[in-house]
């Protein structure tokens, strides 16, 4: 999902702080592609660059119907908090948008779609979404700011499609091996723990060791570290 086109759509934005908040999480996230529908003339005017997002303000696109901002767009989502609104749509809970977009080719671009500020998408504007999001906030506070909400939604977009790092490399047996040694010669400097044999000494720290999983840059770090406090 991370690679699908995505296109933010803003119908009749109220206030120019919010495009440009709204360019600034498209640009956190990644995308750049906004289309602005009828937007208020002064907003429009007034909008400014948002920090870090400046192209992406300059590149966006004021068009006067949704047919226009929708255009090329083979899945259409759009955003409701449903305050005050009869559920008689298809709607998503936020997290469960992946599952839902998984039965889409990734190629398949995507329109999210947000309303003004003032009143959301219109009843007949959100029946031409195939879905609506709906971000599970806070029952009794359920609208959120304009700019907030992108964030959320493409967030979600970057979360879902995550490519967790790889674990770590084990450090070679040899090299654990080594620092093991080095602390037991170190605990023997100081005999501590006290009165244990140096057999001892080395299995205990051997076994406290036996199930970590350390890579090498880690171990020659502390094989270093250990190093230098036998010299002290």
């Amino acid at each position: 999902m991370a690679n699908r086109p995505v296109r933010i759509v803003l119908v009749r934005p109220r206030n120019p702080l919010n495009i440009g908040a709204c360019a600034r999480a498209m640009a956190n996230f990644g995308h750049s592609d906004l289309v602005v529908v009828d937007p208020y003339e002064p907003v429009w005017q007034e909008t400014r660059s948002a920090p870090d997002a400046e192209e992406i303000v300059l590149k966006a696109r004021a068009v006067g119907t949704w047919e226009e901002a929708v255009k090329d767009c083979s899945i259409i989502l759009g955003t409701s908090s449903f305050h005050q609104r009869p559920f008689d749509h298809a709607v998503i809970e936020l997290p469960n948008m992946s599952k839902f977009l998984s039965s889409y080719a990734a190629s398949d671009p995507l329109a999210l779609v947000f309303g003004s500020e003032r009143s959301g998408l219109s009843n007949d504007e959100l029946a031409c979404c195939q879905a609506i999001l709906h971000i599970p906030t806070q029952r009794d506070v359920p609208s959120m700011n304009l700019g907030q909400a992108v964030a959320v939604v493409l967030y979600e977009m970057r979360r879902s499609g995550w490519n967790p790092q790889a674990p770590a490399t084990p450090a070679p047996a040899q090299e654990l091996e080594t620092f093991i040694e080095t602390l037991a010669a170190l605990g023997e400097d100081h005999d501590y723990p006290r009165g244990l044999s140096s057999a001892a000494r080395l299995g205990r720290i051997r076994q406290a060791l036996q199930d970590a999983v350390l890579p090498a840059a880690s171990v020659r770090f502390l094989l270093s570290f250990s190093r230098w406090l036998r010299k002290k």
